[in-house]
């Protein structure tokens, strides 16, 4: 072949050449690995994988090809269907937080492929909300949420370490329960506010009761001073103390005294 080429004129061979570089940029040769990413590159005869970091890297078209790899932080929400410790069916809605190693992409993609998240991340999930939910009674896995929420940051830190995926928070956004468990939750909660409302209604009788028992002790213990206090001698220096000196312009047919008592 390259004694043909040689013996061609000039101008064949500068087409010739001109016809190569251009197939040859055509099938991409150069690629970029942006911020926040790593390429992966595979060579189909030797079977060698590397990664490569940021910046313009080469390759040689149709026998290396190149996956990238994003290792910024990535939010993944998954729902999960599991069981409490009593048999109660529990769904949760959990945010995952993670990020690929930046060093060991290239194992990652030996390992599991690019379909790490179907392959891992989302069969971690699953089991690890599972083994969770199992540990607490259907009531607890409210009032103890933080506690099942560390337990689950616990075991995916865990299971994802193995394929080089970083955990960095798992957050429960929602939890919800069967809807008979549902109708039992709000029914109780009924019960419960009944109990509180007779509880206070019985407390302000018992108040009133207690305002109405005081209040005629007093009004006793005022009428006792009253007439301990009060005598006839008494009486009539009062109605003298208020008289303003004017005689009656009559006169009681027995004659009585103007003053009381008084014969």
């Amino acid at each position: 072949m390259f004694k043909k080429f040689m013996e061609l004129n000039i101008t064949a061979k500068l087409i010739t050449i001109a016809v190569i570089f251009i197939l040859f940029f055509m099938l991409n040769p150069f690629y970029v690995v942006g911020p926040g990413q790593v390429g992966v590159s595979f060579n189909r005869i030797s079977g060698i994988t590397q990664s490569h970091p940021r910046g313009i890297h080469f390759r040689i078209p149709l026998l290396v090809t190149v996956t990238m790899f994003d290792v910024k932080t990535q939010k993944i929400v998954l729902d999960a269907q599991s069981a409490s410790k009593d048999m109660q069916e529990v769904n949760v809605k959990l945010v995952l937080n993670c990020h690929l190693q930046y060093d060991k992409v290239n194992e990652l993609y030996v390992n599991v492929g690019v379909d790490y998240k179907d392959k891992v991340i989302a069969p971690a999930v699953f089991e690890s909300v599972k083994a969770s939910t199992a540990k607490f009674p259907v009531e607890q896995i409210i009032t103890e949420r933080d506690k099942l929420k560390d337990m689950l940051e616990t075991k995916l830190t865990e299971r994802l370490k193995a394929y080089y995926i970083v955990m960095e928070s798992a957050n429960l956004v929602d939890i919800n329960f069967s809807q008979e468990f549902n109708q039992v939750v709000e029914q109780k909660q009924l019960e419960e506010q009944k109990i509180k409302t007779a509880q206070y209604q019985r407390l302000q009788a018992e108040e009133k009761k207690k305002t109405t028992i005081l209040e005629a002790e007093g009004e006793s213990r005022k009428q006792e001073l009253l007439r301990r206090t009060t005598s006839k001698e008494v009486i009539e220096l009062k109605w003298i103390e208020k008289w303003d000196g004017k005689l009656p312009t009559y006169m009681l047919g027995d004659k009585t005294s103007l003053f009381m008592g008084a014969k």
